[in-house]
């Protein structure tokens, strides 16, 4: 499977604008430092309408579709990172096609690289176009 197939599956069900004017700036209490999968700089931001969205599309996609899954959660990940910069730059809306495919598939070949991912790793190509 290659990552331009599981993208272009995926990408349409972001819709082509994601609004993020409803974010909130939150303390999380019980926080863990993890490199490269949660945004923060200090500042730690929820989204209810990404959040809801990444949860309808999760649902339409299913645990079944494990690349699918997968990419569902990377793409969360990193629209999450820039949602809070374009927030904290007064911009409230984003195209999700807009950001760069290089930096998703990245997060993507990270998430699996982890454990419990084996299967997928080694059924993957890194091809972007």
């Amino acid at each position: 499977m290659t990552f331009k197939e599981i993208y272009d599956r995926i990408i349409p069900l972001w819709g082509d604008l994601i609004n993020i004017s409803d974010a909130q700036e939150v303390k999380p209490k019980n926080t863990i430092y993890t490199p490269g999968t949660t945004p923060s700089n200090g500042r730690f931001f929820r989204f209810k309408s990404l959040s809801l969205l990444w949860d309808k599309i999760e649902e339409s996609v299913g645990h079944k579709d494990t690349f699918g899954d997968q990419m569902v959660w990377t793409m969360y990940q990193v629209f999450h990172r820039h949602a809070s910069r374009l927030f904290s730059n007064g911009i409230f809306v984003f195209d999700p096609r807009a950001i760069d495919k290089k930096e998703i598939e990245e997060q993507y070949f990270n998430n699996l690289n982890t454990e419990s991912w084996e299967d997928e790793l080694a059924n993957y190509e890194r091809t972007i176009e």
